[in-house]
Formats: structure tokens, sequence, C-alpha cells
């Protein structure tokens, strides 16, 4: 079974949620640092102190670290605004508390309603490419005139590592490198700039603290074909 069809057929075997839409969830939140995601402030270009946070080619917006001791928050596989837990078949929602750097803490977690319509597959490349050391999760359409889609790679080893890449049936580009174990993403064009803001969710096969956070994609500015890594 190719990893696309294993990938739909895991959706389509998810058990289904046992607790009722609206019933409340215990998850704290706390701040999840750019040192801690591998990246840099970069001064200048009008960025205010201390500068553009920068992970590889990826502006960071915001993270979070989610922390549970309900079994059902584990195993996630989906993101499309609520997230989705492969395991227990629940989906978890919460409101945002911005702040002045992003979002700063999520409020009031509970259970959801699905992300998606009612039989609704999130659509997946049917030939994401094949890098060296890691396994692909999924991927979501990446609103570019150079790559059709933005996808998510988890070291095979079961290390904590993992890559954003971009990538189309020609070529790939490694977006950014980080330190965790991923789960799902959600990609969604800015109305007013050529970028595209992907959120990411953890693995949360650990009960560890789940990473849960944005990355901010210059997708809409076209590459001089030359410079563009080619496809293995």
């Amino acid at each position: 079974m190719t990893t696309i069809m294993t990938l739909l057929a895991a959706v389509a075997a998810a058990p289904s949620c046992a607790a009722p839409v609206g019933q409340p969830v215990a998850i704290t939140s706390t701040v999840l640092p750019l040192e801690a995601m591998g990246g840099t402030y970069r001064p200048g270009n009008g960025w205010p102190p201390p500068g553009e946070a920068r992970i590889g080619l990826v502006c960071y917006e915001w993270g979070l670290l989610l922390r549970s001791d309900d079994p059902r928050f584990a195993d996630f596989d989906l993101s499309p605004g609520a997230i989705h837990s492969g395991s227990s078949g629940c989906w978890f929602q919460w409101e945002n508390r911005w702040g002045r750097r992003g979002v700063e803490a999520i409020i009031s977690p509970h259970i959801g309603e699905s992300g998606y319509r009612a039989g609704y597959t999130p659509e997946q490349p049917a030939n994401p490419p094949v890098i060296a050391g890691y396994r692909f999760i999924m991927a979501d359409k990446a609103f570019s005139p150079d790559y059709a889609w933005v996808g998510l790679w988890n070291a095979e080893d079961g290390s904590a590592r993992s890559q954003v890449v971009a990538f189309n049936d020609q070529r790939r580009k490694v977006l950014t490198t980080l330190p965790f174990r991923l789960g799902g993403l959600s990609a969604l064009p800015s109305p007013d700039t050529p970028a595209l803001g992907i959120t990411i969710i953890g693995e949360g096969k650990d009960r560890g603290p789940v990473p849960y956070f944005q990355l901010l994609w210059m997708s809409g500015i076209r590459e001089d074909a030359g410079k563009v890594g080619d496809r293995p």
C-alpha cells in the first residue's frame, strides 16, 4: 500500500469520538520560544527589536507547547483549524489569545466539531518526493507559482527531527528542519501579501508537550528556475 493510500485509509478508519461536542478538555499552553525551534532573530528591514524571527527559509509567526493529561489528546494527524486525534477520533478546538508577537495562549479548549464537512477527505499528492532518512506525513496546497504542495516529513529513525518541504513533480525545497516530530498541517494564503501561513501540530505520540505553531513562507514570489533544487 502506498503512503498516500495508507494516509487516506487511516482517515477513513478513524474511530468516532465518544465525547459530546463542547465538553471541556484540560489543556494548558506555554509560549514556544524561537530558540527552541532552532531559529534566530534577524535585525533590520523595519522589524522592531529583536528583529524578524526566522527558521530556515520561513518566518516564525508564533508557537505554543500544549500539555494535557487527557488520554484522548494524542496522536494528531489533521489540523484544519480544529486538531484531530487519530487514536481517539476526537477533534479539539479552542480560542487563541493574541499578544504583541502572535498567539500567546489558548482559551477554553473543548471537544470540537469536525474540521471538515461530512464525507470530505483532504486531497494529498499522488507522488510526494522520497527524502532519504525521512518519512512523508501529509501535505497541503502551497498556492505558489513554483510549487504545488507544502508537506511534512518525520525522521525515519524515530528521533525528534522533521522537515517542512515545498514540492511539485519536478523539484523540491526544504523550507526548514525542526527539532520535533510533526503530525499535521494546514496552509492558507495571505489575502494581502504573497505569503502562505502554515499552521502545524506536533505528532503527540509520546505524552509529552505538543508543539503547535505557525510559519510564514513567501510562497507567491516566483523563483529563478536556475536556483531551484531539482527532485531526484
